[in-house]
């Protein structure tokens, strides 16, 4: 719940609601850019997340620094009821 937390967090803070990939990372303390297991690690945090129905990738590959997710109505409620 800490990824969806601070994926919550910061696509708050963009007139769009969509947060960066790597902003998000660097907040959970991973270096998805020059780190190929903080890449890894953060694909498979945002894969669990997305397969539960909890956020949608906008925009480009993940496997890019500019890749962008947004949190679903889902993954809203998921928040507010923990």
């Amino acid at each position: 719940m800490e990824l969806l937390r601070v994926l919550h967090e910061v696509g708050a803070n963009n007139p769009d609601g969509v947060a960066d990939m790597d902003r998000v990372a660097q907040r959970l303390g991973l270096d998805t850019v020059a780190r190929g297991e903080d890449r890894a690690e953060f694909e498979a945090r945002v894969s669990a997340l997305e397969e539960a129905g909890y956020v949608e990738k906008q925009g480009s590959d993940l496997r890019t620094s500019y890749g962008k997710l947004s949190v679903t109505e889902e993954g809203r409620k998921a928040l507010e009821a923990s």
